[in-house]
């Protein structure tokens, strides 16, 4: 009984700790999904699916790092911090659009 009563507590901690992170990533030139994006957000890796979509599970109350990488595109890193309430803002977690310029791209400035 006690071994369930912590397994529960537990997953009821994991649950709360972690947030849905999800998005699209697009070419920047030309709006169209990019798939095969390789998403890493401190360690926990994914990939964009045929329509450029993601799905990552993130904590909280850490701060994390994202890289995005694709061949023949520039590496994108993106660092973000959670608000005041240890949270991130559900707003700006719900609909992610990332962009990704082309390495040959003119608004590439590498």
């Amino acid at each position: 009984m006690k071994r369930i009563f912590i397994f529960t507590i537990l997953l009821l901690t994991s649950c709360i700790n972690s947030n849905k992170f999800n998005g699209h990533v697009y070419d920047y030139d030309t709006e169209k999904p990019i798939k095969n994006v390789a998403i890493d957000i401190n360690g926990h890796k994914t990939q964009t699916d045929s329509t450029g979509y993601f799905y990552v599970e993130v904590n909280f109350s850490s701060v994390y790092k994202m890289i995005l990488k694709k061949e023949g595109y520039v590496t994108k890193k993106i660092y973000r911090k959670p608000d005041s309430l240890g949270k991130y803002s559900q707003n700006s977690l719900k609909y992610n659009r990332l962009y990704l310029f082309a390495k040959e791209s003119d608004f590439n400035n590498n």
